[in-house]
């Protein structure tokens, strides 16, 4: 515990009811968060870090809704704050800046933006951290590379709440994750090359890297299979309309937990810390019921993609992909249908794991991705000791780091 304690120095939270709109009532909820917490920025220029995973509408609980952001920036700049970056690095989405800038329209961030601009005369623009001016420093694995404004600027990290299929939560110290370039993203995955793994990374992160404060958008917030909304009930929208705040990640973190009801066995990056709670606070009460807990799987129609914490941001946004692509042609769609009438099950894993977690049985497999290629190649070995070759059919490797999403889906299509 003492060693937690070092990392991340004991501060403050506080909790607020902050609603969507109207802005107004936004701003004056934030506001009175900052005012609790004696909170001001310490630059006139300053940094946000929202979540901004998908491409979707602020309504879907993925990512932090724009109205949250917009209600701090005007409550920021009543307290000095002169210049505002919100800045991401989105995955999928960051690999080009078309698609980053498809990102900011489809999240509604470009007209909030504009808004804040033309409405109030507030200098504020947005950023994809893939192309952003970096700084190197050390840490616990080597070298990694940060955006600058986190030292430049004051710095606001604004994650939603989440549960999430990897690390059970997704609250401050994983939104960090944000910062990174992909091929670091990826590295923490991997754990640098066996090293740690990632959970570790997100804490180490964490360590090295501290916003000036930190403000959890829990006005809706996601449960289930997160962090992106699934279909069939794997995930649900929460609204608790608050919005919980401090300096320090890990006790905002903790915070939260208790709110959704997640142990930290459940969100391991997250170490334990005690919570202290501002006088003018809300009272800190889990919700009830408790947050739906993430399966092991997603599901859609009979695809039930197996992801593990070694399967990085690539092969998941190649994965989504392959769905997009389905939804939006009806005729791969009428395949798709059809498939489904033969297998009601098609297992799709990405990233490595435990040879002994993946069964011997006829449902049909896919190993989508350069890092499941010793277990594709380990299972087809227990097929051939067990005798069952003929399983061997149902049985598909994709290479690539990341793996192609036209490969995957040509793979699914071909068990028809």
């Amino acid at each position: 515990m003492f060693k937690f304690h070092c990392k991340f120095p004991f501060s403050m939270i506080s909790i607020v009811e902050t609603k969507q709109k109207p802005i107004e009532e936004t701003e004056q909820s934030i506001s009175k968060l900052l005012q609790d917490l004696h909170f001001k920025p310490k630059k006139t220029q300053i940094f946000i870090k929202p979540n901004i995973v998908d491409a979707t509408d602020p309504r879907n609980p993925t990512i932090t809704h724009p109205k949250l952001v917009e209600g701090l920036i005007l409550a920021l700049s009543k307290l000095g704050g002169k210049k505002f970056i919100i800045g991401e690095n989105s995955g999928y989405f960051s690999f080009k800046q078309e698609h980053f800038q498809r990102l900011l329209e489809e999240t509604k961030y470009e007209r909030m933006i504009k808004r804040l601009q033309k409405k109030y005369g507030i200098d504020v623009i947005s950023e994809n951290l893939e192309f952003t001016d970096f700084m190197d420093i050390q840490w616990k694995y080597g070298t990694l590379s940060i955006p600058k404004y986190v030292k430049t600027h004051t710095y606001i990290n604004v994650p939603k709440m989440k549960s999430h299929l990897m690390t059970g939560a997704t609250l401050s110290l994983k939104n960090q994750k944000g910062l990174l370039l992909l091929r670091d993203k990826k590295q923490f995955h991997l754990g640098y090359g066996g090293k740690t793994n990632l959970h570790d990374c997100i804490t180490e992160l964490g360590a090295i890297i501290k916003p000036d404060f930190n403000l959890v958008d829990a006005t809706t917030a996601l449960e289930g299979t997160g962090p992106s909304m699934h279909p069939e009930g794997q995930t649900k929208t929460r609204t608790l309309n608050l919005c919980i705040g401090g300096e320090n990640m890990v006790e905002v973190d903790n915070a939260c937990l208790t709110i959704m009801g997640i142990s930290h066995e459940e969100a391991p990056h997250i170490p334990p810390m005690q919570v202290k709670i501002s006088e003018r606070s809300l009272p800190l009460i889990p919700a009830s019921p408790p947050f739906q807990k993430p399966a092991d799987f997603i599901k859609y129609g009979n695809i039930y993609s197996k992801c593990s914490s070694w399967g990085c941001t690539g092969c998941q946004m190649a994965y989504s992909r392959i769905f997009r692509k389905f939804s939006f042609n009806s005729a791969l769609m009428e395949k798709w249908v059809k498939l489904q009438q033969k297998y009601p099950k098609i297992y799709f894993y990405i990233g490595k794991r435990d040879i002994n977690e993946i069964e011997i049985d006829s449902i049909p497999k896919i190993f989508f991705g350069q890092c499941t290629k010793k277990n594709y190649g380990e299972y087809k070995n227990r097929l051939m000791k067990e005798n069952v070759p003929d399983i061997l059919n149902n049985v598909l490797f994709i290479p690539g780091c990341p793996a192609d999403h036209n490969a995957g889906l040509e793979a699914i299509l071909k068990f028809q």
